[in-house]
Parts: structure tokens; sequence; C-alpha cells
């Protein structure tokens, strides 16, 4: 839905640090087959999940570095910059990042459940 509304729409509501269009039809391809993925192996999806948020999160931290990173350089040359997040982008961060910590946590503790079994013996309080 994502790749639909970006590529036919012209609506980057996904990837939008992404600029190019090549990059961004990379990131869709790859999750498309991630997805494929997981319908194929269920027990990947887990896996899968925490891969996801990590690549989100880190394009998100680096979205809000970069700019932080390259001022020195940018000031030096005379190009104008600005440094630090509206409070909007403030917002976005908090809510997406707390968000994609969730979705990673979420996958993480799905990731290390214990599969079948009648679980007798393992765990807390075995007999």
């Amino acid at each position: 839905m994502f790749a639909v509304a970006d590529l036919g729409f012209g609506l980057p509501v996904r990837v939008a640090a992404v600029l190019s269009p090549g990059p961004r039809v990379a990131w869709y391809a790859a999750a498309f087959a991630l997805g494929l993925l997981c319908r194929a192996r269920p027990s990947a999806t887990p896996w899968v999940g925490m891969l996801e948020s990590s690549a989100n999160l880190l394009v998100l931290l680096l979205s809000i570095l970069l700019p932080i990173w390259s001022f020195p350089l940018d000031a030096t040359s005379g190009a104008a910059g600005s440094v630090g997040l509206t409070s909007t982008g403030a917002a976005n961060a908090l809510l997406s990042g707390g968000a994609m910590i969730l979705s990673f946590r979420r996958s993480q503790d799905a990731a290390l459940a214990p599969r079948g079994g009648s679980g007798a013996g393992r765990g807390r309080g075995g007999a």
C-alpha cells in the first residue's frame, strides 16, 4: 500500500527520507520480498519484524543526526542550514520511534518464546 501511494500518487509516506526513486523502489522490493518470506516461513516473522524495526530506527536516527553532524561543515562553507527539530518533527520522531521500539520488543518476545512441547520441566516452577 505504501509503494502504491508513493510510486503511484507521489506521496512518500513510508520512506520519505530516501529521496531518489531508485532506493525507494529497492526498499519497497525488499519489504515485499520479506513479506513473501514471512508468508512462506511464519517462524521467520519475528526476526523480520526486528530487522524492519531496526532499519526504520536507523533511518529515523540518521534523519535527525545527519543535519547535526553536517552543521559544522555547512557553517564553515557559508551554506545556510538549520539544526534541530521543529515541534512537529520532534512529535513525529517520538511517536514513530516509540512505535518502532515497541514493535522491536514485541517481535523479540515472539522470537524468544518457547515453541511447541508440553513445557514440563522447563521454565518457572517446573516440577
